[in-house]
């Protein structure tokens, strides 16, 4: 099989982490790791952690599920016999697919720990014991998120990073406050105590949702203002063509000069504090415990099934 990682213009915490878990998880199951512009050479393709269950992928190529999300960023897909599902993120994913509510058993990225040692990478960290805050990584390249963890005397965690020192970063801290949704799952995988920060793009939240449910979790969201009229911009909407991106590129220079008298560093910076005072959550040891569980299961039931699923025994569609 060949693991689907979607890459944009910079690294993404979350996506990345398909490369930390799976060959831990599946040592031997993978050729090389695939993006949008791979070759269909036949093989099946997995697709493990993000919000990549749609309909972005070759029509008649094979495509093995375990853990991948419904995020809304393409149009949905119906199942046919390319589909091989395992389990999704949760169960608004399985619903959106037509499955039960039970194939919702969680992301894979909760099974972090069990192939990694974060403890260890977060004893070299100089700010354990602190505060982290990890914004979205499309909210870092058009905000001012550095200038306001520090005004707000929380420690950044940049999800363009590298996989390995952002796990550590995470083990080091005392809370996370996140608005990226790997931030949260891999800090409660690991039982660092979280804060969910809404995130500014309003498109990026029903999957929280997706996970929370998967665990019993009730998600209490905390505000978090886009912190530049660029950033407000957008989170609103996504330029389409080549006019409209430069469009907007051009009018950065205005928006920055105009932000000056807007205030929204400023709410931004407060927002942040408020958050870092929150009560934070973690979900119930038990729930987390038994969707690892659940989730190896299938694990093992894939790893029975990788001849077929990879060979002529491919049958397709198949609910296990």
């Amino acid at each position: 099989m060949r693991r689907y990682v979607w890459r944009g213009a910079t690294r993404n915490f979350g996506d990345e982490l398909n490369d930390l878990i799976w060959p831990r998880l599946l040592p031997g199951l993978f050729t090389e790791t695939v993006d949008d512009a791979a070759l269909d050479d036949g093989s099946a393709l997995f697709l493990g952690i993000g919000s990549v269950l749609d309909a972005r992928h070759a029509p008649d190529r094979r495509k093995v599920v375990a853990g991948a999300g419904f995020g809304g960023y393409q149009a949905p897909v119906s199942l046919d016999r390319t589909w091989h599902i395992y389990w999704v993120r949760g169960p608004r994913t399985a619903r959106q697919l037509g499955l039960p509510a039970a194939f919702g058993l969680g992301d894979p990225a909760s099974l972090l720990p069990l192939v990694h040692a974060p403890g260890r990478l977060a004893a070299a960290c100089p700010a354990a014991g602190g505060i982290g805050f990890m914004p979205h990584f499309e909210s870092l390249a058009h905000g001012a998120w550095a200038a306001a963890a520090t005004a707000a005397d929380v420690t950044l965690i940049d999800p363009r990073g590298a996989p390995r020192d952002i796990l550590a970063r995470i083990a080091a801290c005392r809370v996370l406050l996140s608005e990226a949704l790997h931030g949260v799952i891999v800090a409660d995988a690991i039982r660092v105590p979280w804060v969910a920060l809404a995130p500014v793009a309003p498109i990026h939240r029903a999957k929280w949702f997706d996970w929370a449910a998967s665990l019993g979790l009730a998600i209490q969201f905390h505000d978090l203002p886009a912190s530049t009229l660029r950033e407000c911009l957008g989170s609103r909407f996504t330029p389409h063509g080549r006019i409209a991106r430069t469009g907007l590129a051009h009018a950065g220079a205005l928006l920055d000069h105009l932000d000056c008298r807007s205030g929204r560093f400023d709410r931004a910076v407060a927002a942040l504090r408020a958050a870092a005072g929150a009560v934070p959550q973690l979900s119930a040891s038990g729930n987390l415990a038994c969707a690892q569980a659940r989730m190896l299961d299938r694990l093992q039931t894939l790893r029975g099934d990788h001849a077929n699923l990879c060979g002529k025994g491919w049958q397709g569609h198949r609910r296990r």
